[in-house]
């Protein structure tokens, strides 16, 4: 199959995985799937388990039981080159210790192409350019990556993972510490690629990332999947109030296009009032 090229077959399988670290489970007995040119969402508050999760994935710790299947092969059955192959980890944040260009970031993704002494070939630059375009971010190839903003960033990224010719693209919290406009973009960039074929597990604060764009979710606590299944069908407000411990309203809005969104909102029966202090500070209630 050709670079850039993705089938549309399942390209995730997590079968009763559970693991974490010194001998004791952080994440217990998970079961999901995603299928090429699905967004698969995890979402929980902190500490349920998202990032041990992702870890287990990308073969950055073991499980202690169960099993991870990518292209329907077992993850752990795969050769290192083989396995870069499949998944690519896009990171909420990322320094390099040097002042990379943004292409010399983008080229790192063939790394599993490139000899351990070799340096990369024309193939190799074609390629970084060719994410860049599809992304339409091509102006930024000799720009500092360290002087590009949150959002430029993500979107290199997203670049790096294009070039390594992977079929699925491990997101961790990428809106997290973007602005607003920026994670609508990002949200945007991330529908597109499920579009395209390409596999995105894509881990969450919000709920309302996977109502948007997502065809599956996945919902931890304490380290279990307390629900796991089209978003319409497992964000409700009984499972979010179980995740997330609060009253959370879903609802239907509007725009002024009349195109319409789901939204939650948090329930609050007995509002702290809040008053402005003489300083100018702001006291709420007896918080």
């Amino acid at each position: 199959m050709p670079d850039g090229m993705v089938s549309r077959d399942m390209a995730l399988e997590i079968d009763d995985l559970s693991g974490g670290y010194g001998g004791a489970d952080v994440v217990k007995h998970i079961h999901c799937a995603a299928q090429a040119g699905e967004i698969l969402c995890l979402i929980g508050p902190n500490g349920c388990g998202k990032t041990t999760l992702f870890r287990l994935i990308l073969g950055m710790i073991p499980a202690s039981g169960g099993e991870i299947r990518l292209g329907g092969k077992p993850s752990l059955t795969l050769p290192p080159a083989e396995l870069a192959r499949h998944i690519a980890y896009i990171p909420q944040y990322h320094t390099p210790a040097f002042a990379y260009t943004a292409l010399d970031v983008v080229i790192m993704g063939r790394a599993g192409r490139i000899s351990p002494f070799g340096a990369p070939k024309r193939e190799d630059r074609d390629a970084a350019f060719a994410a860049l375009d599809k992304l339409k971010i091509s102006r930024l190839a000799n720009a500092k990556y360290t002087s590009l903003s949150g959002g430029q960033r993500q979107m290199v990224l997203i670049a790096r993972a294009i070039c390594q010719s992977a079929s699925i693209f491990m997101m961790d919290e990428p809106g997290a510490s973007l602005d607003y406009a920026n994670q609508q973009l990002l949200m945007n960039v991330t529908a597109s690629l499920a579009e395209q074929g390409y596999c995105v597990v894509m881990s969450t604060h919000s709920p309302e990332h996977p109502l948007a764009i997502g065809h599956k979710a996945l919902l931890m606590r304490g380290g279990e999947a307390v629900a796991f299944g089209r978003p319409t069908e497992v964000i409700t407000p009984e499972i979010l109030q179980e995740v997330y411990g609060i009253e959370i309203d879903v609802v239907t809005a509007e725009d002024r296009y009349g195109a319409k969104r789901t939204i939650c909102l948090p329930v609050s029966a007995e509002p702290s009032p809040v008053t402005v202090q003489g300083d100018g500070r702001l006291k709420r209630g007896d918080l």
